[in-house]
């Protein structure tokens, strides 16, 4: 080994190390073969001087135990000193952090608005539609959803036709075209049909718009056409005794209530042999510091299995604005999924349960006027066959092509 004195100063991020003992031709060797990073390294007086970086201080000091050496940590770099000063006064930490998010939060936060129009009085609508959607100034910007503020712009704000609202630093920039009037009598419209989407027996119909195709008491079959969007007039008249018709044909989208009568059969199955859900007992809690939008972890290992999730976010607010910084507390509660065995009533039980959710879910906008249940049982489950008799809405709207 080439012994050669060099400087002896500590790099920013290393740790210097006095070696004696053992073999430093060994360990000059090992720390080749295992590509251990060293600095400075040189022999005085039957010692051994070298810089290691500080995350590899552990692997070094295994190395030099499996060379017969002794390895004292002489000095650390000025990286290792300033942390552990720091780490003596965790309020001057607390302070700085503070301090710098408060002034990432300041950076974000809505100062002034810079509206593209001179007509005073969209100026103000926009700045009333913008209040309401809760965008003022002292706002948080990443908060802010610009294309819901630009949507709410453009819906309730008279006289313009688009918004953009863009940032800049601490202002938002709103850009708006005003509408052009359109030419008079320039009019079009997709014409549409509002056809049977059940097979039922009509019960109440509302027209507002197009030709009617039916009438109360009469069934319908799906995809039946109840209200046109082709709508035929005709006007007579009697031209030297003779009659002379004249028709007309206009196209709309059609309009109108059609309520009526249904039936509708559905089928729920429940095996014997199930899987469940089963709570083990086990909570966890995993925290996170939560900066703007970024969650950091404050843990070294997420939990592998299955889980239940509840999230709790505390967050300090100043002056009533809640700053964009706090810790977000994840609970674990862990499950596994056991094989159960059903009873033939449990099975029913069960069944029942996928037919109240399905009626909560999928018939919430219908009257249920009657309902018919039957049972069937299989060597594999049960299956709950239900015929609903249903009352409500039994039209769509469906587009067509005018024929040229």
């Amino acid at each position: 080994m080439k012994r050669k004195p060099k400087e002896k100063q500590t790099s920013f991020f290393r740790c210097t190390y006095k070696v004696t003992g053992g073999s430093y031709s060994k360990l000059y060797k090992m720390l080749k073969s295992s590509k251990l990073h060293s600095e400075g390294m040189y022999e005085q007086n039957c010692e051994l001087t070298v810089n290691i970086p500080f995350y590899n201080c552990k692997r070094f000091e295994k190395l030099c135990s499996e060379c017969g050496c002794e390895a004292i940590k002489a000095k650390d770099g000025d990286m290792i000193k300033a942390v552990k000063w720091a780490l003596r006064r965790p309020a001057l930490i607390i302070g700085l952090l503070v301090m710098i998010l408060l002034i990432m939060y300041l950076k974000n936060i809505v100062i002034r608005f810079d509206i593209k129009n001179e007509n005073e009085k969209i100026r103000s609508d926009i700045m009333n539609v913008l209040k309401e959607e809760g965008v003022t100034v002292g706002s948080y910007i990443p908060d802010i959803v610009l294309v819901d503020a630009e949507r709410a712009l453009k819906q309730r704000v008279e006289g313009i036709s688009w918004a953009g609202i863009t940032r800049k630093g601490n202002s938002l920039i709103i850009d708006v075209v005003e509408n052009i009037p359109a030419e008079k009598g320039s009019y079009s419209r997709f014409p549409t049909n509002l056809v049977a989407k059940e097979n039922a027996t009509v019960e109440k119909i509302m027209l507002l718009d197009g030709q009617l195709k039916t009438v109360i008491g009469s069934g319908v079959s799906k995809g039946d056409i109840i209200i046109s969007g082709i709508v035929e007039t005709s006007k007579s008249k009697w031209v030297d005794g003779k009659e002379e018709v004249e028709k007309n044909v206009r196209y709309t989208r059609s309009m109108g209530t059609i309520e009526g009568t249904f039936e509708r059969t559905v089928v729920f199955e429940q095996g014997f042999d199930d899987t469940v859900k089963k709570e083990t007992g086990t909570v966890y809690n995993q925290r996170y510091l939560r900066l703007f939008t970024a969650d950091i972890p404050l843990f070294f290992k997420s939990k592998e299995g299955s889980f239940y999730t509840d999230e709790k976010v505390s967050s300090a607010s100043i002056g009533g604005k809640t700053l964009p910084f706090g810790i977000r507390t994840l609970t674990l509660t862990e499950y596994d999924r056991k094989p159960v065995r059903y009873t033939k009533q449990e099975a029913i039980e069960k069944a029942n349960e996928k037919r109240a959710k399905y009626e909560k879910n999928f018939l919430s906008e219908y009257k249920i006027k009657d309902k018919k249940e039957s049972v069937k049982s299989t060597e594999k489950g049960v299956k709950l066959e239900v015929t609903y008799t249903l009352y409500g809405n039994i039209c769509e709207e469906a587009a067509f092509f005018i024929k040229k």
